[in-house]
């Protein structure tokens, strides 16, 4: 299995603990495609949400333009590395302003 940056797959994240977002749901790779190339598991992701809450921290990701069946945000504070055998079905990909913003977030939380 191939993963790239801006790909939406879901993804089995398992029981959460604590505040982690966990269960099936889509997530979406941030990792560039030259780490995910050279290190292939784990890479890194961000679980996206349909529940609005208007953090800072979610970034919104509209349905038309990604393959996701309804608008979903995307919650940057919760990135994580996943091994590709959590991904199931890859659902589509962000555009690339908003895969930006994400990384933008990122970088800003490091």
């Amino acid at each position: 299995m191939r993963v790239r940056q801006g790909d939406i797959w879901w993804a089995s994240l398992g029981e959460p603990i604590g505040r982690e977002q966990g269960y099936d749901r889509p997530a979406l790779i941030v990792s560039n495609d030259i780490f995910n190339r050279l290190v292939r598991d784990p890479v890194l992701a961000v679980p996206l949400t349909t529940r609005f809450r208007g953090w800072d921290t979610h970034i919104e990701i509209a349905p038309e333009e990604t393959g996701l069946p309804k608008t979903s945000w995307a919650m940057v504070e919760q990135l994580r590395a996943l091994s590709p055998e959590r991904f199931g079905t890859r659902i589509g990909v962000v555009p690339p302003d908003i895969l930006s913003e994400i990384a933008d977030w990122v970088v800003d939380m490091l």
